[in-house]
């Protein structure tokens, strides 16, 4: 059984970020690439949304015991089998593999791509926001 009080805390990071970041959707490029703060507040936010949606997955499958992940992905893979994750199940695994870029520096993250998944990526978010969130009403 999922501990409920836990993944509530949770969500309401989740959310925060989530509408952290949405405030920027009509951003427009040339504004985040002249503004090295703006373009790492935004970075760092994307990557704890990202952690968040990761932790409370992981926090789901033990929970529930219905697997034991080793990479961010498999995580999503699950959660996805057990029909947590309603839907795009491969949008969700670049997620958890992007969260591994942000979080590693493997590569600088060009604020290009950043802009476009502030603006295009965020209802990604929201609907596996609204899916944890019905998953333990």
């Amino acid at each position: 059984m999922v501990d409920v009080e836990i993944v509530k805390e949770k969500l309401i990071h989740l959310e925060e970020y989530i509408n952290d970041l949405d405030e920027y959707r009509d951003l427009e490029f040339e504004k985040l690439a002249a503004d090295k703060i703006l373009f790492r507040y935004l970075e760092r936010t994307l990557h704890l949304a990202v952690e968040a949606v990761l932790d409370i997955g992981s926090h789901i499958i033990s929970d529930e015991r219905l697997g034991n992940p080793k990479f961010n992905s498999e995580i999503i893979e699950i959660l996805a089998d057990n029909n947590i994750i309603k839907e795009n199940a491969d949008d969700y695994i670049r997620m958890a593999k992007f969260r591994n870029i942000i979080v590693h520096d493997y590569a600088e993250i060009d604020p290009e791509i950043l802009l476009r998944i502030i603006k295009e990526n965020i209802s990604d978010l929201k609907a596996i926001f609204k899916w944890y969130r019905d998953y333990i009403s």
